[in-house]
């Protein structure tokens, strides 16, 4: 492994839209590694970190930039669809069961004694509320670790499983190449470039809490798909987010094969503060995507599932 192997695979991607086309779908350190592995380049994190600090590409003038698009108004905080009635994404209907990775490295054991009941009950407070406010400054001043337990513990914000973590995962490369296509589609289907953001496994008794994602603006699309039909339509995950003009507590059940956007804000008055919780004993997928400005032209006519 090396620093000059790892910088070779940086010029390499650089130069390759086949590569540079696989980037878009990376969200963690680790898969970048493991996709230098592919192209036959050998490196580790600490080597990309120090590599990727100085790497600086030559100019490309055959490849133009893409043009900027106008911001549209945000008349809406949230919209739903079926996928089903969504024109276009018949192909990203087709990689879903290949993308629906249940990581065989998770310890599901550890991961079940990690849970706590006492975290997941403050989705049920308004991130508005005075208390929430004072927890949660004191839960990121310990960098949402126990002070108990320091850093060994995982991360309270997030009970659930990054599947991007999991580069050692059997059929890896097989999730990977399906992340690709579904990028391809989605980039034919708005006409501009599209990043996944993230991959998530919702595993029984899992959840996100109250967040904003306040340093990554931008339109948000989420890919939201379970293992099967809910038994009751009533007893299942919900999306909940604050109107931030109201201050409303908005929630949204969710159900098989929803393709969910927002749009994530910086001005401290617009902030969208939202969580997700799983609490039954279904497995749920969220896969997520920055989408550009103008989404809504490449489905307009699709029926709206539900508007807030």
């Amino acid at each position: 492994m090396s620093i000059r192997s790892c910088e070779e695979f940086l010029r390499a991607a650089y130069d390759s839209e086949d590569v540079t086309r696989q980037l878009k779908v990376v969200t963690e350190p680790q898969e970048l590694v493991r996709l230098g592995q592919r192209h036959g380049y050998a490196f580790n994190t600490e080597e990309l970190i120090e590599a990727s600090s100085c790497f600086q590409p030559a100019p490309r003038d055959a490849h133009a930039a893409s043009p900027v698009q106008a911001p549209t108004s945000t008349a809406f905080y949230h919209r739903e669809y079926d996928m089903a009635d969504l024109p276009g994404f018949e192909a990203v209907l087709e990689e879903l069961p290949r993308l629906k990775a249940r990581p065989s490295t998770l310890d599901l054991g550890e991961f079940n004694r990690s849970f706590r009941e006492d975290d997941m009950e403050t989705t049920s407070m308004s991130p508005a509320a005075p208390e929430f406010q004072v927890w949660h400054n004191r839960m990121m001043e310990a960098h949402w670790h126990d002070p108990k337990h320091g850093l060994k513990q995982a991360r309270r914000d997030f009970h659930l499983v990054n599947v991007d973590h999991h580069t050692s995962q059997t059929k890896y490369d097989e999730y990977f190449d399906a992340k690709v296509r579904t990028l391809c589609a989605l980039e034919r289907l708005f006409g501009q470039e599209v990043q996944f953001s993230a991959s998530l496994w919702y595993p029984p008794n899992s959840y996100r809490l109250w967040h904003t994602n306040e340093t990554q603006p931008g339109w948000r699309m989420y890919v939201v798909d379970f293992e099967d039909e809910a038994a009751d339509p009533e007893r299942t995950s919900f999306f909940r987010y604050m109107n931030p003009d109201t201050g409303d507590i908005v929630t949204l059940n969710e159900r098989t094969r929803v393709v969910r956007f927002f749009k994530v804000e910086q001005d401290p008055r617009k902030l969208f503060w939202h969580c997700i919780v799983n609490p039954t004993r279904r497995h749920r997928w969220s896969f997520g995507f920055v989408v550009p400005e103008n989404w809504l032209d490449a489905i307009s006519g699709a029926p709206v599932a539900l508007t807030n």
